[in-house]
């Protein structure tokens, strides 16, 4: 096991973290970028190497991240405004997010409707407050104004 005590080369340690990390999940390119410059700032340039190596031979991918993290947020109730979001605070491009979001092949309405039934259970919504209530919180989960709509019709 390397230690930063080892006389290794920064970018054998550098690669064998950034490996060990996406061993574990994937990581978008930017996201590994930062957890790796947080931990090894005086080798910024190394870093950058090493990421964008490890993207050219596509140990590395924002498309597989990028569909990992879809097919995660979708199984958790979470609608595409959301997940978009999450992704470009992640780095990932926006047509690479697009992609994601129209190859998940996710059924937007069955799922803040599942969402909402999670949350709130069989019960009718008879009070203003309530349906309100029940807007924002599918809202907030990432669903656009139709799906919610179609969720009260």
């Amino acid at each position: 096991m390397m230690t930063k005590s080892n006389k290794e080369s920064p970018i054998i340690i550098i690669r064998y973290k950034a490996m060990s990390l996406l061993a574990r999940r994937e990581h978008s390119f930017f996201e590994l970028s930062q957890k790796l410059t947080e931990r090894f700032p005086e080798n910024i340039e190394i870093v950058g190497g090493v990421v964008a190596a490890l993207k050219n031979q596509n140990l590395q991918s924002d498309k597989r991240f990028s569909e990992m993290l879809v097919a995660t947020r979708t199984r958790r109730g979470y609608g595409p405004v959301r997940i978009q979001l999450e992704l470009k605070q992640r780095g990932v491009k926006i047509d690479l997010i697009k992609l994601a979001l129209t190859e998940s092949d996710a059924d937007w309405f069955q799922l803040a409707k599942m969402a909402m039934k999670k949350k709130y259970g069989l019960s009718e919504c008879d009070q203003f407050d309530d349906m309100v209530k029940r807007k924002n919180f599918l809202k907030y989960r990432g669903f656009k104004s139709d799906h919610i709509a179609a969720c009260f019709n």
